[in-house]
């Protein structure tokens, strides 16, 4: 039993020494006594290990003792990443050392007051053992108490807290002798053989002892190897605090919050969501307020229970103080992941923070404790939440059919390649911005998931920037476009090998000139282009115009603008006879979009990285060009469909014998919307959370009795929700 009828609404509460003793019974209090239920502490090993072989649970113990009296179920985060001043001492060769030779030495940092960060290299064979222990300890003295609800086994994964997450080379970790040992042992258990790294490198290492741990920008395959290594290191501490979990408390499920991508990001964060969600029974986010993070969550959970652990709803520091959040802000950061099925919430955190850099930020109580404005706000979203808790946990969206290809060793090349991440980060959010503008389900695919099975799933895969590819994958894509799935691609598809690491003699790779019915003769930077094109950064990132020559689709507005933008890159192409051209480059007329069939599907070609550009400036002709190709050409319509502005998901449950739905619009605009929201069932009427809004129900047709029209009028930037039947 995970979560049954259990909506966690809450606070992160306790990171030890604050708040302070003096103040736990009157703040735990006062949580239960506002309708919230859980809170979260934190157990550190520094603070709780502070001296070797002496476990100190004290201050932790006293917190669940008051949490139990107040009915307050708690999650404990074990934190890990505080190692004791005494392990350093003891084991100075645990530290981490970065590309460039800098040690890490143990400190403190804003959000780790107490010292110790980065914590020990995850390599480390006695770092490794006395983790263990302290998980074991900490274990068998909470697991029977009656408030625990959650082991959160690891806050933000990623390999230096924070300390060296700037992108760049020089920040990679761990290059000390137990991590280069390590990866020589990853590298023999995928190859086998050394000559068959040597062929995937291009090296003549002569044996595995001689194999580097790559530095810098050199050749691909070496460094997609590095960092999936110790991205996957991450995956392994996981799951072996996981099964140190389960092997002592099979009661209380197990979970991890992460932080998605691109803020950390596989280079000098490792995180995968992907795959840190795999062990856990429950999964977190601390930025899922927004539709990017919650999408991106929900993908990467395949099904299983997810809350927002770290509702960041009043960064600052000393310095930068926090903004003051009104209702509509408060509402941002629980009910769009709350449409997407997000069913747990805790802002972090319940006192401003008074130690270090932080304070006075992150409250949701002023600094003596007193209520404010927006504790009050969430006290009522809590409210609603519970009060609809057992449809909220029942309900769920229909899918749209269209995922997004998520590909770690396609970000790691693409690294390697530019020496940062825009060309991938910019796209992948840009396909993602894209389709939840023109109101579809985004769904997204890990490369590693991708089988005949689940590309099964969807009429349609879009791969944003897909530099780097591999024969495996290539040939499943070809197999199910035959079948009839629906594949869109950016410029340069598997221009890079990942079998050898080197480019490919025609582009797109793999064969899928054929497929595409296109191949490439040339690619051009924007920089390189003799044009002023409007600079929206720097210089790769050009809006390269483009021209749409379809016939806008009846969503769309037939007076839209026909211009449309690419970004970093101009491809030119030859073109088989059967393709169809569908947007071509305004400066020269080449076409810059394609459809061709193949087998009983369709393959659709960008020769621009039209999706990054859409993520840079948002321009509407950009958005009308791929409303027009998938619902025109493609025939590819969202389930729920608006018009007016707004982004509308809907939620439909079954209780027993009574059956209903949750709509929730969004305004994301700055202005009044009055839309009109065409929903796939039939509704008679329209409750409302709010007294703000309001939704008038009206049929289209009367000989269409399975859909229902909806007029509603939504302020800017608010979100409402109305409870259907």
């Amino acid at each position: 039993m995970i979560q049954n009828s259990f909506i966690p609404f809450g606070f992160q509460y306790y990171r030890s020494p604050t708040p302070f003793r003096d103040q736990w019974e009157k703040d735990l209090s006062n949580i239960a006594g506002q309708g919230f239920n859980c809170v979260k502490y934190w157990v550190q090993w520094r603070a709780s290990v502070s001296k070797e072989g002496i476990y100190q649970f004290d201050d932790i113990q006293e917190l669940m003792d008051i949490a139990q009296q107040n009915g307050l179920k708690v999650i404990l985060n074990v934190i890990f990443d505080v190692a004791p001043a005494w392990f350093y001492k003891k084991h100075p060769d645990s530290k981490m050392i970065t590309a460039d030779g800098s040690v890490l030495e143990p400190r403190a940092i804003n959000c780790r007051q107490i010292g110790g960060a980065p914590g020990p290299c995850y390599h480390h064979a006695a770092a490794a053992t006395e983790k263990a222990k302290f998980l074991v300890e900490t274990v068998k003295t909470f697991k029977d108490h009656p408030a625990l609800w959650v082991w959160d086994l690891w806050n933000e994964p990623e390999l230096t807290t924070g300390i060296k997450r700037k992108l760049s080379f020089d920040n990679q970790v761990c290059y000390c002798e137990h991590s280069v040992l390590a990866f020589q042992e990853w590298l023999k258990n995928k190859y086998i053989t050394l000559v068959a790294l040597n062929e995937s490198w291009q090296r003549t290492y002569g044996s595995w002892e001689e194999v580097e741990a790559p530095r810098g920008q050199g050749v691909f395959n070496d460094l997609v190897d590095w960092r999936l290594f110790m991205s996957g290191t991450l995956t392994v501490e996981l799951r072996s605090r996981v099964d140190t979990v389960k092997s002592l408390d099979l009661l209380h499920p197990v979970m991890a919050h992460t932080v998605p991508a691109p803020i950390f990001n596989m280079i000098t964060a490792g995180s995968d969501d992907f795959k840190l969600a795999e062990p856990c029974d429950l999964t977190g986010n601390s930025l899922g307020s927004s539709a990017w993070s919650a999408d991106l969550l929900i993908s990467a959970a395949k099904g299983k229970p997810i809350i927002n652990s770290e509702i960041h709803a009043l960064p600052g520091n000393t310095a930068m103080k926090p903004r003051q959040p009104e209702l509509r802000e408060m509402k941002r950061h629980i009910l769009p992941p709350l449409a997407r099925g997000i069913t747990g919430y805790l802002f972090w955190q319940y006192r401003p923070e008074v130690l270090g850099q932080e304070a006075p930020a992150w409250g949701s109580v002023y600094l003596d404790g007193s209520p404010t404005p927006w504790y009050k706000d969430m006290a009522q979203l809590n409210k609603l939440v519970q009060d609809n808790k057992q449809e909220l946990l029942q309900a769920k969206r229909r899918g749209d059919g269209i995922a997004i290809l998520f590909s770690p060793q396609n970000q790691i090349a693409n690294f390697a390649a530019h020496d940062h991440l825009d060309t991938y980060n910019d796209s992948l959010q840009g396909v993602h911005k894209l389709l939840h503008d023109l109101n579809y389900k985004v769904e997204f695919l890990h490369e590693s998931d991708v089988t005949e099975k689940t590309l099964d799933q969807y009429r349609c895969l879009w791969m944003p920037n897909p530099l780097y590819l591999n024969r495996k994958l290539c040939n499943l894509l070809r197999k199910w476009v035959e079948k009839g799935g629906i594949l869109i691609s950016e410029c340069s598809f598997g221009a890079l090998q990942a079998e050898n690491g080197c480019h490919s003699y025609t582009v797109p790779g793999y064969g899928f000139d054929e497929v595409f019915g296109v191949r490439e003769t040339w690619i051009h930077s924007a920089e390189n282009l003799d044009h002023s094109y409007h600079q929206v950064a720097f210089e790769s990132r050009t809006a390269i115009p483009l021209l749409n020559v379809m016939k806008h689709s009846k969503e769309g507005d037939a007076a839209a603008d026909d211009k449309a933008h690419g970004s970093y890159y101009k491809s030119d192409i030859a073109l088989q006879s059967h393709v169809k051209v569908l947007a071509e480059f305004a400066e020269d007329n080449m076409p810059v979009l394609t459809a061709a069939a193949y087998g009983n599907g369709r393959a659709v070609w960008f020769g621009t990285l039209l999706a990054a550009a859409y993520w840079q400036d948002g321009h509407t002709g950009t958005l009308q060009l791929v409303r027009d190709l998938l619902q025109q050409e493609l025939k590819l319509q969202p389930n729920v469909q608006v018009s007016g502005g707004v982004r509308a998901d809907l939620s439909e449950w079954e209780v027993e014998e009574d059956r209903g739905a949750f709509l929730y619009v969004h305004n994301e605009g700055n202005t009044l919307a009055e839309a009109k929201v065409t929903l796939p069932a039939n509704y008679t009427s329209a409750e409302p959370w709010f007294d703000d809004g309001n939704a008038k129900i009206q049929p289209i047709n009367p000989f269409e009795p399975s859909t229902t029209q909806l007029s509603i009028r939504v302020e800017a930037g608010d979100v409402q929700v109305f409870r259907l039947s």
